[in-house]
């Protein structure tokens, strides 16, 4: 992901989620910034099809809806903030490709586990994809948690090359 390829992301994530989980642009910029090559889009025919960002963190460490990605100094996961598909390709398995691209690179960086909050009933992908119900163990991971909705569900799965 580029700087360039913001307003395409900006109407993707429009596109996909109400009202309460947009996030401003600002907070997306700040974001590739702190991790520009965990930060993916996808394209066809020359245009952004889906985007996926995505930091080095650390497991059962949650990014609240809104916040800027704060990379864990000693990072043992790589946390999927958010993946989101055009609808138009949706079903063509664009995001499952971005996901899976993204994961191999963490593992081969050694990373241990892939980590997310799966929000809007998107706990089945993520469950066809390996990923699991996972524990929040204390404040304020709870509280940053509960930033997503009601029905927000922290989610991980171990990585292997």
């Amino acid at each position: 992901m580029q700087v360039a390829d913001l307003p395409a992301v900006m109407a993707i994530q429009a596109a996909c989620y109400g009202l309460e989980l947009l996030e401003p642009e600002a907070v997306l910029r700040a974001r590739l910034e702190r991790a520009d090559d965990t930060c993916w889009v996808a394209e066809r025919g020359g245009q952004v099809c889906a985007y996926l960002a995505a930091y080095r963190s650390a497991l059962g460490a949650v990014t609240p809806l809104h916040a800027v990605f704060r990379p864990a100094p000693v990072p043992d996961t790589l946390y999927l903030h958010d993946l989101a598909v055009d609808p138009a390709h949706h079903g063509k398995g664009v995001g499952q490709r971005l996901v899976d691209a993204l994961l191999l690179k963490a593992a081969r960086e050694g990373l241990g586990w892939s980590a997310l909050v799966a929000v809007r009933g998107a706990a089945a992908f993520w469950e066809r994809l390996g990923f699991v119900s996972h524990p929040v163990i204390a404040a304020p991971q709870d509280q940053r948690l509960a930033s997503y909705g009601p029905s927000a569900c922290y989610m991980a799965r171990p990585l292997a090359v």
